[in-house]
């Protein structure tokens, strides 16, 4: 999944709400698709039904026509000979009605069992010609007759039953489940009427044709039986009521004497009063037929229109959604973009200031972050805050150092001159007493000299003890000032430490700090091991100083008792000669220690001068350390 930390988050934003808009284009698309179906098949419905209903009255009139054709042949051309010829061209009419509909209708629908259907109707129409010369010249008996009609008929029904097929409404199945019904009924009203024409002309039923008649009332039952079922509650009582009137009742009172005189026959009805009755019922049922098609329609028409304002509205809502979502999107992405861009940018352009902060616009993720960020800026300045601090009280403390140490190296050096000069001035007090120890054989002839000369001595001895103590004094000095270096090394050792700590609480940003505090506290700890060594070797140089003070001392004493008793020193020459053998090697061993303490004297300014040094790297180091804290806190 490492691509995926590869692409913008524009880009992760599209690719989240792409599945969600395909989704919704194809809700979408389906909606309005189930939709335009619904509103075609609806104004297929529409369309089929004119269809049907100009079929219906073809229909209608075939039965009429098919009624007189059984009346003119039971009668054997005695009646209806005009009825038919009239109702023959109001049947023609009916059907130029029905082609130009048929015409008007879409080719498209009239596809499968439609166009079958009319193909065989329309086959029938072109012996409808042929039989109407056979029925006029008596050439076809009444059962092929009236089949032929039925057939014909019943070909044009086939086509209203197939329009069922067409629709998924339950409402419109129905509806068409009605009107068949209502077709049927009223078609085999129409066999009735033919058959009862024939049976009422002939005065008697022939053979089979009870059989038929029973059939044919059977079948209108159920017929009626289907359309109440299949009709609403309003069409049903429309349909009893006009089953209920005089006009429709007529007739089942001739039906009745029909059924009644079965076997006798003699019926004494006129087949053109019962022709006009039964027409009369058919009318009827015509009329609720006629309704129910108006019903059909309207209802077909109203679907359509209401499927077409569903598929619009869905479009419509389908898009304003889209819409809107689009929107929505482009208007997040836009902002998380920007946000994004800015924070980069403004991180980009601090370059180490911690004194600048990112913009906190809201309170959603992005602003956390940049909320987080911002305090942790604030905590590594504080922290760097506390560095620079540090670093300027080392600083200072470095400063104080480096001026303590260049002070103790000059008054080191001063010191050494000294000492130089004391071990000369050691020389040649050896020198004389190596004088007096060889001349003590003329010490009795020189006595008045040697009293001078011992005045000298004592002179001298007086200022060699006067520099021996000042030596101790300055001594004492160094002692103190090698103290004060150790002191000054363990605070900055103990800063030095400090730096460390913060440096490392500082993380990546103290890293630099962290070395430069490295530095200086091995510099703390090097100049406290050079201070240890110095106050190591000016506690050995007190103990020579205060042992050849102690020499000098007795020296001066044996000189002043050798001014006193001047008079006694030629007795003791010898004596004196040993005495001045003993202060020879005493006074080249005080000249020995003075050259070991001029040595250490000259290694504590050589100490004492790395010490300035190292104070001096520090000082800079504390500088420059000062300087890298400014450039992140002001």
């Amino acid at each position: 999944m490492s691509w995926i930390y590869r692409i913008s988050m524009k880009m992760k934003l599209f690719l989240a709400l792409m599945p969600l808009l395909i989704a919704l284009c194809w809700f979408a698309g389906s909606g309005m698709l189930s939709r335009i179906q619904s509103e075609q098949q609806m104004h297929t419905i529409s369309q089929l039904t004119a269809l049907a209903r100009s079929a219906g009255d073809v229909v209608h009139e075939l039965q009429r026509e098919r009624g007189m054709s059984a009346g003119y042949l039971g009668a054997k051309g005695e009646q209806f000979r005009s009825e038919l010829t009239a109702q023959q061209k109001i049947t023609d009419a009916a059907l130029a009605t029905f082609n130009n509909t048929l015409s008007a209708t879409d080719s498209a629908i009239l596809t499968g069992d439609i166009a079958a259907t009319v193909k065989i109707f329309n086959q029938h129409i072109q012996s409808l010609s042929t039989t109407r010369t056979a029925i006029a010249g008596l050439s076809i008996d009444t059962p092929a007759a009236i089949q032929f009609y039925t057939q014909t008929i019943a070909g044009v029904l086939n086509f209203v039953g197939g329009m069922g097929q067409l629709t998924t409404s339950g409402v419109m199945v129905n509806e068409l489940a009605a009107y068949y019904s209502l077709l049927n009924l009223k078609e085999q009203a129409g066999v009735e009427r033919a058959l009862l024409s024939n049976i009422f002309s002939a005065g008697r039923f022939g053979d089979g044709q009870f059989r038929l008649f029973s059939d044919v009332v059977g079948k209108q039952e159920a017929w009626l039986i289907a359309a109440r079922r299949f009709s609403t509650a309003q069409q049903i009582a429309d349909l009893n009521s006009a089953l209920d009137s005089a006009d429709a009742t007529r007739a089942l009172d001739l039906r009745a004497v029909a059924f009644s005189k079965a076997a006798e026959g003699d019926f004494g009805v006129n087949p053109g009063e019962w022709f006009t009755a039964q027409t009369q019922r058919i009318e009827t049922l015509r009329k609720v037929e006629n309704r129910v098609a108006d019903t059909l329609q309207a209802h077909a028409a109203r679907l359509a229109h209401q499927a077409r304002i569903d598929w619009q509205s869905y479009l419509a809502i389908s898009l304003i959604a889209l819409l809107i979502a689009l929107t929505f999107a482009v208007v997040v992405a836009r902002s998380i973009h920007l946000q994004l861009t800015g924070t980069l940018r403004a991180i980009n352009e601090m370059d180490g200031d911690l004194t600048r902060r990112l913009d906190v616009p809201g309170s959603d993720e992005l602003s956390a972050l940049n909320r987080a960020y911002n305090q942790s800026i604030e905590n590594i300045q504080h922290i760097v805050q506390e560095i620079k601090s540090g670093a300027g009280v080392l600083r200072s403390a470095s400063s104080d150092i480096a001026a303590g140490n260049q002070d103790l190296a000059q008054r080191t050096d001063e010191q050494a001159a000294s000492i130089v000069e004391t071990a000369s001035s050691m020389e040649q007090i050896s020198t004389a007493i190596n004088q007096t120890a060889d001349n003590a054989s003329e010490a009795e002839r020189l006595t008045q000299a040697m009293e001078r000369d011992v005045l000298e001595a004592n002179r001298v001895s007086s200022e060699a003890s006067q520099s021996m103590a000042d030596i101790r004094t300055s001594s004492e000095q160094i002692g103190r000032i090698v103290k004060s270096i150790d002191d000054i090394s363990f605070q900055t050792n103990l800063l030095a430490l400090n730096a460390a700590v913060e440096a490392a609480r500082a993380g990546e940003l103290g890293k630099g700090f962290a070395v430069v505090a490295s530095e200086v506290r091995n510099l703390s700890q090097r100049c406290a091991r050079e201070a240890s060594q110095i106050r190591e070797l000016v506690d050995h140089n007190m103990e020579k100083i205060s042992e050849g003070v102690a020499r000098v001392s007795a020296s001066n004493t044996a000189l002043k008792a050798a001014a006193d008793n001047t008079g006694m020193m030629k007795q003791f020459v010898s004596d004196i000669a040993q005495a001045a053998s003993e202060q020879s090697l005493g006074v080249s061993q005080v000249h020995l220690a003075l050259n070991q303490l001029e040595q250490v004297t000259q290694q504590n300014a050589a100490l004492v001068s790395q010490a300035a040094s190292a104070s001096q790297m520090l000082d800079g180091q504390s500088a420059a350390m000062a300087k890298l804290v400014d450039r992140f806190v002001a």
